[in-house]
């Protein structure tokens, strides 16, 4: 018995481990929402989504974010159809190319940008 109850942590915990990326936003998500959801309506959107800074990924998911994520809401559900395209490309109310979008709930998302791209600070080429 307890062998086999070792045996099922180890598979659940190796499953955990190799989808990371796909159950870690959603579980940030569950837990810190109602945090993110006030702040983002209370940001100014100045022509743009409204939107905060979520999650950077990047050399050891360190703070310089190489790849910086925003959490995003979005009024008219627009981003909906672009969770299905997992292709780098630019959005209307978006200032940089985008390379992830994940839908966490109806009019809300996460945006990843691409590489060292950072929606309120402008680069060029972004």
């Amino acid at each position: 018995m307890l062998v086999a109850a070792f045996g099922a942590f180890l598979i659940v915990t190796i499953g955990v481990v190799i989808n990371q990326r796909q159950i870690r936003p959603h579980l940030l998500w569950l837990v810190r929402s109602n945090r993110y959801k006030s702040e983002v309506l209370a940001a100014a959107a100045n022509g743009e989504l409204q939107h905060v800074e979520w999650d950077g990924d990047g050399w050891g998911s360190g703070a310089t974010g190489d790849w910086m994520g925003y959490v995003v809401f979005d009024p008219s559900d627009a981003l909906s159809a672009e969770t299905r395209n997992n292709v780098p490309t630019e959005y209307k109310g978006i200032p940089c190319k985008v390379i992830l979008v994940r839908r966490l709930e109806k009019q809300w998302y996460s945006v990843v940008l691409d590489m060292n791209q950072f929606w309120d600070r402008m680069h060029p080429g972004c």
